[in-house]
C-alpha cells in the first residue's frame, strides 16, 4: 500500500513539474536574440515590443524598472526618455529600485512604470528553455500546464542607446514582512539602439543644407 501511495505521489509530481518550471515573472523582447553569455533577451533597436509574462499565480502591481548605462555623473533628466504605450517616462533616479535584488546593471540611472495586475488567463511557457516560448507569435498555449498572463508594451527609447528591463513585485505576508518576487536575471531584456551623436547630427544637418543649396543653384 505504501508503495502505491508513493508511486501515485511521484506521478503527480512529475505531471505537475512543468508548471513549476516556468518562473513567476519573465521579461521578453519580441524580435530579440537570446544572449547565452549574459542570459538576456537583446534587440538592436530603440523601438520594440516588451512582453511581461506572469505564471502560476495572480499578481498585483507588477513594476518594470528601466535602467540606463550612463555613469552617475551624467544626469539623463531632460535628455533621455522612454515611451511606454505612448506614455513618456523621463524622470530618472540614480541607485537601485526599492527591494529589487542588486545585480550587475545596478546602481544605475533608472525609471519605472506599473505594468498592472496579472491573472490566470491562459497557457504560458518558459522564454529561455530549449524551445523558447515567444508570446508575440505563439500567443497563449493550448497544451501548457502553466496558466498565467502576458502583456505587451510598445517601447521607444530616445536620447540613449541602451536600456535594461527588470520586472518585479512585492507584498506583505501574514507576519507583515515584506517579500519580493522578480523575473530571474536569466529573463532580463535589453535594447541596444543606435542614437546619433551630436556631432553626427550636426554633420547630417549641414549635409542636408548643402544639398538644398545645390538644388536651388541648379534651378537658377
Amino acid at each position: 500500500m505504501n508503495k502505491r501511495i508513493l508511486l501515485t505521489f511521484l506521478t503527480m509530481v512529475i505531471l505537475s513539474s512543468p508548471a513549476f518550471a516556468v518562473p513567476t515573472l519573465q521579461v521578453f523582447v519580441a524580435g530579440g536574440t537570446y544572449d547565452t553569455e549574459t542570459e538576456t533577451w537583446v534587440v538592436s533597436s530603440s523601438t520594440f515590443d516588451l512582453y511581461i509574462i506572469s505564471a502560476n499565480e495572480a499578481l498585483s502591481d507588477v513594476m518594470v524598472s528601466m535602467a540606463l548605462n550612463l555613469p552617475e555623473s551624467t544626469d539623463p533628466n531632460g535628455s533621455v526618455s522612454v515611451d511606454v504605450n505612448s506614455d513618456t517616462y523621463g524622470s530618472w533616479t540614480y541607485g537601485t529600485p526599492y527591494l529589487l535584488p542588486p545585480h550587475d546593471i545596478y546602481p544605475a540611472w533608472y525609471s519605472e512604470f506599473n505594468a498592472g495586475d496579472f491573472g490566470l488567463v491562459g497557457g504560458v511557457g518558459n522564454t529561455n528553455d530549449g524551445e523558447f516560448y515567444d508570446p508575440s507569435t505563439m500567443g497563449y498555449l493550448a497544451n501548457s500546464n502553466t496558466l498565467g498572463e502576458y502583456k505587451r508594451f510598445s517601447i521607444a527609447l530616445s536620447g540613449a542607446d541602451f536600456s535594461h528591463f527588470d520586472a518585479y513585485f512585492y507584498f506583505q505576508n501574514q507576519q507583515q514582512k515584506t517579500r519580493i518576487k522578480f523575473a530571474p536575471f536569466s529573463h532580463d531584456g535589453e535594447s541596444h539602439g543606435v542614437v546619433p551623436e551630436p556631432g553626427t547630427l550636426t554633420l547630417l544637418g549641414l549635409g542636408g543644407l548643402g544639398m538644398g543649396l545645390v538644388r536651388r543653384l541648379r534651378k537658377k
